[in-house]
């Protein structure tokens, strides 16, 4: 079955070293080996155990994770593979339904899955013929299957140059955008070249690092569930007294009689967090009395079309919460600059509302 490798997850063009410095930790990105691909899984992977000052120093971190059944972080990279002539594609969904599939007019097929469904497929034995195609792009998620020919530096040349160009959007509204403690930072997106919209919408993805919200604002998030998610653990990071801060809402900001409630009472929490720490209690019980004010990191993914399902709840819905309505509306802005036919109705209806 003929195979072609139409698209990946590609680096967000504006996270030029200038532009990450002194945001959060996000360039250690860079520090990782391989391909960005794989540079932005074990992100997403560190960014969990909060060790991303350790990015580049464990060769062997995805490839572990995938042995350990830890796959969640490989999902943040979304492969598109354009097959020729072949009905085989018609049932894939039935094997793993997280993927997505339309029939061209010439009748070829488009598939769209993250490298996890991908190492799903090829377990199962199928499409094994892009083997060869999704080394190329994560090497390390496909480990179980031999090494490709060269180093991974050759195999992220190779892959780039399968790649169909596409016109580069403004690096400006690309920059990660602030929000008060907020930041939303466009990582990467797939954006296969398609002049159809509605292709467009199911076979584009992008990935967003949100930092400096409130697990309030994540609590609403993971309801999206067709998307894929990497926190930072409370079980596994010591948030003891200075190890995490609190995000404050703005009727709460601006009344200093509920301010001094909400401080008085997050620093209790602190305190208690750390005796109970002291007591020989594991993180993964004593983060039961952290507050939902606690600022947390995540790592989202999703597919053009859950995201425009998302904008319509939550960046241009006035009755969306404050928090996920303002890191809606930033998402949107990045959205639209990198794919402006697939979100022209959320951005006229953001300009509605402004």
């Amino acid at each position: 079955m003929p195979v072609e490798l139409i698209a990946y997850t590609q680096q967000n063009p504006a996270l030029t070293p200038d532009v990450v410095a002194g945001h959060s930790d996000l360039t250690t990105i860079a520090n990782g080996h391989g391909t960005y691909p794989e540079k932005l899984i074990e992100y997403a992977g560190r960014v969990c155990y909060r060790s991303t000052h350790r990015m580049g120093t464990a060769p062997g971190f995805i490839a572990a994770r995938v042995r350990e059944g830890h796959e969640d972080i490989i999902e943040h990279v979304v492969v598109t593979l354009r097959l020729r002539g072949d009905d085989g594609p018609r049932d894939w969904r039935l094997l793993n339904r997280h993927c997505e599939i339309s029939r061209l007019d010439e009748g070829d097929w488009l598939v769209s899955g993250n490298t996890r469904v991908w190492l799903d497929f090829f377990r199962k034995g199928v499409a094994t013929e892009a083997i060869p195609l999704l080394q190329q792009v994560t090497p390390k998620v496909y480990a179980e299957f031999g090494q490709p020919e060269g180093s991974s530096d050759d195999a992220a040349v190779a892959a780039s140059s399968l790649i169909q160009g596409y016109e580069t959007p403004s690096l400006a509204a690309l920059k990660p955008a602030e929000n008060g403690p907020m930041r939303v930072t466009l990582l990467g997106f797939t954006q296969p070249q398609l002049d159809d919209p509605e292709l467009a919408l199911h076979h584009g993805s992008a990935t967003f690092f949100f930092e400096g919200i409130s697990r309030t604002c994540t609590h609403q998030l993971v309801r999206h569930r067709l998307a894929s998610f990497s926190q930072e653990s409370q079980r596994y990071v010591d948030l003891s007294k200075g190890g995490w801060e609190a995000v404050v809402p703005p009727a709460v900001a601006g009344n200093t009689d509920a301010l001094a409630v909400m401080n008085a009472f997050w620093a209790d929490a602190e305190e208690k967090y750390a005796e109970l720490r002291a007591l020989g209690i594991r993180k993964e019980d004593a983060r039961f009395l952290l507050p939902n004010a606690a600022e947390t990191r995540i790592v989202t993914t999703m597919n053009f079309a859950a995201w425009s399902h998302f904008l319509w709840l939550r960046a241009v819905d006035k009755a969306a919460q404050w928090e996920i309505r303002a890191m809606g509306q930033r998402a949107l802005e990045m959205l639209y600059a990198i794919a402006p036919d697939v979100f022209q109705a959320q951005w006229d209806a953001y300009q509605e509302m402004r």
